[in-house]
């Protein structure tokens, strides 16, 4: 009686990790400060962004626009995140809580990460 081999079993590649999600979170917090700021065009948010954030933005950029100029918005200094707290509540998904300072001023933002397609995609925003 022949034995027989045992078939070698090989791992198969998930494709592409989904990035690490506080420091991708503390770069788009980063990203949408400078924007809502008026120092980064919208449109780099469209692929981190689902369609009511992304309008949602662009519709405070716009307000921005309309109610500043770029003088007084440089005078100001950019935004710096000084903290970001992640909580994962599920699988794939993730709350993030960040503080900015802006001059001498402080703000907070909330957004809720979800994986969406591979990649982390900012579904929900509130500015503060």
């Amino acid at each position: 009686m022949e034995v027989q081999a045992r078939p070698v079993l090989r791992l198969v590649p998930a494709g592409p990790a989904v990035p690490d999600v506080r420091d991708w979170a503390a770069r788009l917090v980063q990203a949408i400060a400078e924007t809502v700021g008026g120092d980064r065009p919208v449109s780099q948010l469209l692929r981190w962004t689902d369609t009511a954030v992304y309008v949602d933005v662009h519709r405070r950029v716009r307000l921005l626009g309309l109610t500043t100029t770029a003088g007084k918005r440089a005078a100001k200094g950019r935004s710096a995140v000084r903290s970001v707290h992640v909580c994962q509540p599920d699988r794939g998904v993730a709350e993030v809580a960040a503080h900015l300072r802006t001059g001498g001023r402080s703000r907070a933002m909330a957004l809720r990460l979800e994986i969406r397609r591979g990649r982390w995609v900012c579904t929900a925003l509130e500015l503060g």
